[in-house]
């Protein structure tokens, strides 16, 4: 019995593309909920610093969640498989606390954030169910190599269109909703969470999973007591949690701030700037890892991540140049963001793909396979990320004088006058803001992620090593092992 399975298309296309409602909505989530509370609702910096806080100790225990679910998702028996109903069920469950957290409650203090904290909890956990098992689906469609960066590159695609369709066009629309700000996140909120329950609707009832003899062995419920067995005895799978989690939180550092660079130093608060700045990186990303499975055959896959990492080196490089040496205007911040967002395309899917060796990796080496274990680390590493990004974001509006002495004053004189034109709104950020400031801002945005990002490259280059001829070998045992058993798995 061969380990090769193609996958079938119809069932490709259905699961690829409905990444784009998922991303959108965890974008929304991601990218503006802190832009939602300083930018519409006016957080005071304590309050800011708090849910800064909050964030953060929610973030470490959803990531240890998340271990947890899939465990739960690996020992789910139904006859929609062990994917489906959780992908289904967080999808719903998710987007309505999603609304729930970007609504103005007219609420202070403690009371505001004790309401925060709990919608803030529900959330992740919520999202977890769709999250870790969405992805953890990918790998049991095949373990031929090539479809697998196939598969992983247009999920990749589709989600990262989903993303900057969101990322690009929040900013235009609640800067200039006439109903304010407020109800432009409100109205967002709920069209977004349709859009992202519809696509989830799609995998559960679109998706076709084949049957294979490695993905689909039979084995024994995985216990909870094996957790930190499965984890870590499988070394592959540190090297790359500890690589995914320096780049990542590099990444997301630079992600949040780059709306406030936009609006406060660049002084383009309302315009369409950020929006063409949104469209040259999802061209550049897109590009990127529609380009990775053919560039992965040419040149080998560390050579991609070198790739990636020195075009992320020379787009930060670029980006603090910009007003200090180049010139600030959008030629050069487009191309600062080309350059940074292509290496970040390659890297990103290189990651799913490796990570996804190594559940056979963890199969061959401890005799069991865990997908939803080992891919419910992509989310824990991601959201122990965010928890370090949103610290560093909160304490650097706070701390650089941001928050109160600017952001609040023009989100105060706003909301009094939604109908405020765009050159006033810029005017009296010109009057707010100090040199002091923006480089507190720049340093955060670029500096700090930037050298995490150099630590992540180190870690893989020095520790990770299953190569395509290791991975062939993982395979070609497993197969001789499942065949040589008294009692192979029947279809």
């Amino acid at each position: 019995m061969s380990t090769v399975q193609k996958f079938d298309k119809k069932s490709k296309y259905v699961y690829s593309t409905a990444a784009i409602g998922r991303d959108m909505m965890y974008a929304l989530y991601s990218t503006y909920l802190i832009v939602f509370l300083t930018n519409a609702v006016g957080l005071p910096d304590w309050e800011l610093i708090a849910v800064g806080i909050v964030i953060a100790v929610a973030r470490i225990w959803d990531a240890i969640n998340d271990t947890f679910m899939g465990i739960i998702i690996d020992n789910t028996r139904s006859r929609f498989g062990k994917f489906k109903p959780w992908i289904l069920l967080g999808a719903i469950t998710s987007a309505v606390v999603f609304f729930a957290l970007f609504q103005d409650y007219g609420l202070v203090g403690w009371q505001f954030v004790t309401l925060f904290t709990v919608l803030y909890v529900l959330s992740g956990m919520t999202f977890t169910m769709n999250d870790i098992s969405y992805w953890s689906m990918y790998p049991s469609f095949t373990t031929d190599p090539k479809e697998r960066e196939h598969i992983g590159s247009l999920a990749r695609i589709f989600a990262s269109l989903g993303m900057f369709i969101v990322i690009a066009f929040v900013p235009i629309f609640y800067q200039n909703y006439s109903g304010g700000p407020k109800q432009a996140f409100m109205l967002l909120a709920i069209v977004i969470g349709l859009i992202f329950i519809a696509s989830q609707v799609m995998v559960f009832f679109g998706v076709k999973e084949p049957k294979n003899a490695i993905t689909h062995v039979q084995q024994d419920k995985t216990k909870f007591r094996d957790l930190l067995k499965i984890i870590f005895k499988n070394d592959q799978l540190v090297v790359i949690i500890i690589a995914i989690l320096l780049f990542n939180t590099g990444y997301f550092i630079t992600t949040a701030l780059g709306i406030y660079f936009f609006d406060y130093d660049f002084n383009r608060y309302g315009g369409i700037e950020f929006m063409m700045f949104s469209g040259i990186l999802a061209v550049s990303q897109l590009t990127a890892i529609g380009l990775f499975p053919k560039l992965v055959n040419k040149i080998g896959r560390k050579n991609v991540f070198t790739l990636g990492v020195v075009l992320v080196i020379i787009g930060y490089i670029l980006f603090m140049s910009v007003k200090y040496i180049l010139p600030m205007n959008m030629i050069f911040i487009g191309i600062a963001g080309l350059v940074l967002f292509s290496g970040q395309g390659f890297i990103q899917v290189l990651v799913l793909v490796m990570l996804a060796d190594t559940i056979e990796y963890g199969q061959w080496k401890l005799g069991t396979r865990n997908e939803s274990v080992v891919f419910s680390i992509n989310p824990f590493v991601t959201k122990l990320a965010t928890a370090f990004q949103n610290i560093v974001v909160t304490m650097t509006l706070a701390f650089s004088g941001l928050n109160e002495k600017v952001i609040k004053p023009v989100t105060d004189a706003v909301n009094a006058n939604p109908d405020m034109e765009t050159t006033e709104v810029r005017t009296l950020i010109s009057t707010l803001v100090t040199d002091e400031m923006l480089l507190g801002l720049r340093t955060s945005m670029i500096v700090i992620p930037l050298l995490l990002i150099v630590m992540s490259y180190v870690v893989y280059r020095w520790k990770y090593k299953i190569d395509a001829k290791m991975y062939q070998k993982i395979t070609d045992d497993l197969m001789t092992k499942i065949l040589s058993e008294e009692k192979p798995i029947e279809f």
